[in-house]
């Protein structure tokens, strides 16, 4: 199980270095894995959302996957927690507060709405919210970000 957690950990990694890598030009320095610079993943999402009927699904696929992972990676950093595959979702989950608490962020729902224009899943206001609960653990609480 620790290796498969491990394959996890660095496939989200990589994913994660990928939105970096293919990010635009202004928002390389921006994204630093803070909780500031969600603000610019939503920003580089709300941009490519205009153009998202030159998309193509594999491309949406791979967009969600890098800037849901890089949102990931970034809770990981300034919360802690485990990873874990959601089966349900068929995406990776990041876990804080365990055992005491369990909560629980999933990104690719939220950043694929947001790829096709859905203003609602504002995704720093999501990490905000998420970032709320994962500082201020309480026991017993449950929560899933989705």
């Amino acid at each position: 199980m620790a290796t498969a957690k491990n394959e996890l950990f660095e496939e989200i990694n990589a994913w994660a270095t990928n939105a970096v890598f293919n990010s635009p030009t202004w928002s390389i320095n921006q994204l630093d894995y803070s909780e500031k610079s969600i603000s610019a993943v939503e920003l580089i999402i709300d941009e490519m959302s205009t153009k998202n009927h030159e998309i193509s699904e594999e491309q949406l696929d791979m967009i969600t996957q890098e800037y849901g992972c890089y949102m990931l990676m970034t809770a990981h950093r300034l919360y802690g927690g485990e990873f874990y595959w959601n089966n349900q979702f068929e995406q990776p989950m990041l876990i804080v507060g365990e055992p005491e608490a369990c909560i629980a962020l999933l990104t690719w729902n939220k950043v694929k709405g947001r790829l096709l224009g859905d203003k609602a899943d504002h995704l720093a206001y999501f990490f905000e919210q998420f970032g709320g609960d994962a500082k201020a653990i309480e026991s017993g609480k449950q929560v899933v970000y989705i």
